[in-house]
């Protein structure tokens, strides 16, 4: 009898553990509520759960019931501990959570209902919990890089207010029609009658759970095309900048080299009357109109030179210095709407970083490095000791237009199997931002 007790126990310490890891999963995935901040955090958050839970399994002598009951709560605590507002109100999430979660459970009674018999056994139950642990494994395996995809898309994985009303609807109907498909036995329906409803409620259930999946993938998909056209604006803004200024470049240049013999002849009848400071003055005056007409830096990538010679403009008027080292070899294999996302979120960043501080050094440097396909950009800037950065986060006043360059940029590096890395490191002496991107150039250009 104790041993039958104390399997009774374990499972229901293991299944309220299912159910909070899959409300959880669904508050992530669904509704894209954020997780717990730290993995300190997580542990806390668990093992108080486990030592909740196999307590009243204790006291209430093995009560499925406060096992299920415990899951609740604690997920009701883990939506307060993560929120930053609404925080009560966002404890409601449970019952829509819960509609997709008995949705799902309905299913295994459902559909064998539907085409068989009831099952009456609770063989079905370890059957469902051999493929909730079997998908628990790949997740956890595959942790690292679902992480870092959530990371990634975060910015553009939003939902409306009309999508979030209407994944509550859905959850709330699933609540009941699976509550209804589960306990279709005790309603007392004729047995033909009970068939075609859980048939129907089975079809209801696939529908709206297949919905909500598309619904949220099709929003990431238009939020992501939504930031793909802004780059691909500032792409196009930053072409027609950069032609413009070639234009008045050659522009000055032809005027300048129709005018050459006259100044030639001005400049020898000064120094013919010995008139050398007029002569000086006016060489100063033809090195300031070739120093206009000049461009500064020669990437070897025209998207690359257009958007460092705009920002040096803007640099100069801030007294920025940059500074270039290095060359691109070969780009061939890289969109311009990915060097434009490098170049000008890195450039944006650093200047008005720079252009906020009143004090000490302000410069800007950027090195390329390229080894065969292997291109390395890093870019740095001095700033103060205390300064933290955090993808995603931004000390700008305009949070949410702002914070989002470092993942735009990590995202375009992962196109080309490359990487981001940044640190705030000593140079000379002098406290720098170092903002290092690798990537890996194909033989042919990234779709």
């Amino acid at each position: 009898m104790k041993g039958t007790v104390l399997f009774s126990v374990i499972h229901n310490c293991i299944s309220a553990a299912e159910i909070l890891l899959a409300l959880l999963g669904i508050k992530r995935i669904v509704y894209l509520e954020a997780p717990l901040s730290c993995r300190k955090s997580v542990i806390t958050y668990l093992a108080a759960f486990f030592l909740t839970v196999f307590a009243g399994q204790i006291v209430f002598q093995a009560s499925e019931s406060m096992a299920v009951l415990s899951a609740l709560i604690f997920f009701c605590v883990h939506i307060f501990l993560t929120r930053k507002k609404r925080r009560l109100a966002g404890t409601g999430l449970l019952f829509p959570a819960m509609g997709y979660l008995t949705g799902l459970l309905a299913l295994f009674y459902g559909v064998p209902y539907t085409f068989g018999n009831y099952p009456e056994n609770s063989s079905w139950i370890y059957v469902a919990d051999g493929i909730f642990w079997m998908g628990t494994a790949a997740v956890y395996c595959g942790r690292e890089k679902i992480k870092q995809s959530f990371r990634l898309d975060a910015p553009y994985r939003k939902l409306g207010p009309w999508e979030r009303r209407f994944l509550h609807i859905c959850g709330l109907f699933l609540l009941v029609i699976g509550f209804m498909m589960i306990g279709v036995k005790e309603t007392g329906m004729e047995e033909g009658a009970s068939r075609i409803f859980t048939g129907f409620g089975c079809f209801a259930v696939i529908l709206l759970e297949i919905s909500a999946v598309i619904l949220i993938h099709q929003e990431n998909q238009k939020d992501y095309f939504q930031y793909m056209t802004t780059v691909g604006e500032h792409y196009l803004k930053t072409e027609l900048n950069h032609f413009r200024a070639y234009q008045e470049r050659e522009e000055k240049m032809r005027s300048f080299r129709h005018d050459i013999n006259n100044h030639l002849l001005c400049l020898k009848e000064l120094a013919g009357h010995g008139d050398l400071e007029r002569a000086k003055a006016y060489i100063l005056e033809l090195q300031t109109i070739l120093g206009e007409s000049r461009q500064d830096f020669y990437t070897g990538n025209e998207i690359a030179d257009a958007i460092l010679n705009e920002k040096n403009i803007l640099a100069r008027a801030g007294n920025i210095e940059i500074t270039l080292e290095g060359k691109i070899q070969d780009s061939s294999g890289i969109r311009a709407t990915d060097i434009c996302t490098l170049f000008a979120n890195a450039l944006d960043n650093a200047l008005e970083y720079l252009n906020r501080q009143e004090k000490g050094p302000k410069w800007i440097s950027v090195e390329i490095r390229q080894q065969g396909k292997m291109l390395t950009l890093v870019f740095q800037n001095p700033v103060h000791e205390e300064a933290i950065f955090s993808p995603g986060i931004t000390a700008k006043e305009e949070k949410d237009e702002h914070g989002l360059g470092i993942l735009n940029m990590t995202y375009a590096a992962k196109k080309y199997k490359g990487s981001l890395h940044r640190e705030i490191r000593k140079k000379h002496d002098i406290t720098v931002y170092s903002l290092e991107i690798l990537i890996f150039l194909p033989e042919a250009s990234v779709s």
